[in-house]
């Protein structure tokens, strides 16, 4: 039998029907389930239709604004760029083993550029230099604090050991 239950309480336990909840649920501590947990929106990010997260591009930078993956040859500077509508933008990399001698045969990820001020002031960008051949690795977070959101994308650079055309 489906009843209404209106309850304001630090112990919730639900048993029988479904719950909807009709205004959200506000949880201060851990949440367990032996079944799904279905919703519509989760802190902003929403299945809902015509609600969309922000674009954020990066890579390289063409003239005409759209993007793509970097290759370019070793012992040449390139800059790695993101834009969108974001606030703060935080360029984590894959460091190779070669870098971590004192770690084998694991992936290690470094924060290597968040802006000034402990990323307060925005810098959508990184420029690399890269002294040896390979597929190097990057993740690039921005947050928009306006809207809450945040995006993460990740993109590759290819290093060659011949020149690039």
């Amino acid at each position: 039998m489906t009843q209404l239950h209106q309850i304001s309480s630090s112990l919730f336990i639900q048993s029988g029907s479904v719950a909807e909840f009709k205004n959200g649920i506000n949880l201060n501590g851990s949440l367990s389930s032996s079944g799904d947990i279905v919703a519509t929106a989760f802190d902003g990010i929403s299945t809902v239709s015509g609600v969309t997260l922000p674009t954020l591009n990066v890579g390289n930078a063409l003239e005409d604004g759209t993007f793509q993956e970097w290759v370019t040859s070793i012992n040449t500077e390139i800059k790695i760029t993101a834009s969108g509508n974001f606030d703060t933008f935080c360029f984590i990399k894959n460091l190779d083993n070669s870098i971590e001698e004192s770690i084998t045969n694991l992936d290690v990820w470094r924060t290597i550029e968040k802006g000034t001020s402990n990323g307060l002031d925005k810098q959508p960008f990184i420029t690399e230099t890269f002294s040896s051949p390979g597929v190097y690795e990057y993740l690039i977070i921005a947050s928009n604090t306006g809207s809450k959101q945040t995006v993460v994308k990740g993109t590759t650079v290819t290093v060659t050991d011949k020149p690039q055309a």
